[in-house]
């Protein structure tokens, strides 16, 4: 959700900064262990139904829009973003597939 916040912004903005978090601390948060997992999963789900209608309609100029990312220090354009949040979905992606091969799933 960050992430597409973040791409909105870069289209709505010249060039945001945008605000960093602590993942882990968001992972510790109440919310996390008393929602079932199945609602995560439907959250995910319409969030990229509504994230892939916008990333379809953007011309080649807005692939270009940036936002600075302060803990990083630096400047990403949309299409670099993109292809950074496709390897980390990837990344998790594979944390449950072995979490799932060592538990028996």
């Amino acid at each position: 959700m960050n992430s597409y916040t973040r791409m909105r912004l870069a289209l709505t903005e010249q060039n945001p900064t945008i605000t960093p978090y602590d993942e882990e601390a968001w992972a510790l948060l109440p919310d996390v262990k008393a929602t079932p997992v199945a609602v995560s999963l439907a959250l995910l789900e319409s969030l990229h139904i509504r994230w892939t209608f916008l990333l379809r309609q953007l011309t080649d100029e807005q692939w270009l829009r940036t936002f600075y990312h302060p803990g990083s220090k630096r400047t990403f354009s949309l299409d670099q973003a993109l292809a950074m949040y496709a390897w980390h979905g990837q990344h998790h992606l594979a944390h449950i597939t072995e979490l799932r091969r060592r538990e028996g799933f």
